[in-house]
């Protein structure tokens, strides 16, 4: 697997920034759950002003932050 839960990554069409929650393998495509928070990631430790959105991606659009 490319990336790990907990992995920062970048989403190569927008360059939102996220966290990788879950990753699986189906049939050699990697694809993850990812929690995105906009342009950029909260503070450590920060209250976030709105959740994070949760969408699924291929390792392809994804590299790491």
């Amino acid at each position: 697997m490319q990336f790990a839960a907990g992995d920062k990554v970048i989403l190569e069409s927008t360059g939102e920034r996220g966290l990788v929650l879950h990753g699986w393998n189906d049939r050699g495509v990697e694809d993850y759950y990812v929690a995105f928070f906009g342009d950029e990631f909260p503070p450590p430790g920060a209250a976030l002003a709105k959740p994070p959105y949760v969408l699924r991606y291929a390792a392809t659009s994804l590299r790491r932050a």
